[in-house]
């Protein structure tokens, strides 16, 4: 139950990073199938604790209306946290186009790579810099299947989504650099997946 729980979520923000680069307006349909990956990492130095989170894309998308499209992307936050001083030393988030070499997946999702560069803005220091993100997966886990559909109503907005895929758990290597500083010096966690979803906005702008 756990593990069908955290692939839903990574699920969901995927498509909720992928959506929100789209041109899906309100009223509007948002539909993706593709492959996907994500990876976590944390780390303790002292005091200072760092968390990544990637999450890459390469399929086919649409918004409707409008016509549909190759669709491949990454993004990438990374926060750093002093808990002696309670202290938040960066909180850094950014999106990148890929070109298509930049993240391969193998066919039955036993290993991925994604090489790229990512402009990140730190809402700490309110500045941007360049992250080079290298990162390869290798699948640990046995194929799940997993569908579902959920529901999302507020005043004004209602999200209808659902989804059906294969997942594989997967351990993640590689560097997370600035050129400084790794913010992944150790192996993380993560999936490799392949999905097909839809999400449909009412009133949502």
């Amino acid at each position: 139950m756990r593990t069908t729980i955290k692939l839903l979520a990574v699920l969901a923000l995927v498509l909720a990073t992928f959506s929100q680069h789209s041109s899906a307006s309100a009223g509007g349909n948002f539909k993706f199938r593709g492959d996907t990956a994500d990876a976590f990492f944390s780390s303790f130095d002292g005091c200072i604790a760092t968390d990544v989170g990637v999450f890459a894309s390469d399929g086919i998308s649409q918004s409707t209306p409008g016509p549909g499209g190759a669709s491949s992307g990454t993004n990438l936050f990374i926060s750093q946290y002093d808990f002696c001083t309670d202290i938040q030393l960066l909180a850094a988030e950014g999106f990148a186009s890929l070109a298509g070499p930049d993240f391969q997946v193998s066919k039955r999702l036993d290993s991925a790579t994604l090489n790229a560069t990512v402009n990140v803005f730190d809402f700490v220091s309110n500045t941007s810099f360049d992250v080079s993100v290298n990162l390869t997966w290798t699948g640990t886990g046995l194929l799940i299947r997993q569908s579902g559909n959920s529901h999302f109503d507020s005043p004004g907005c209602k999200i209808h989504s659902r989804f059906r895929g294969t997942f594989r758990s997967a351990e993640v290597s590689g560097s997370v650099s600035d050129g400084v500083t790794n913010y992944t010096p150790g192996t993380g966690g993560g999936s490799i997946s392949s999905v097909k979803s839809g999400d449909l906005f009412i009133g949502c702008n």
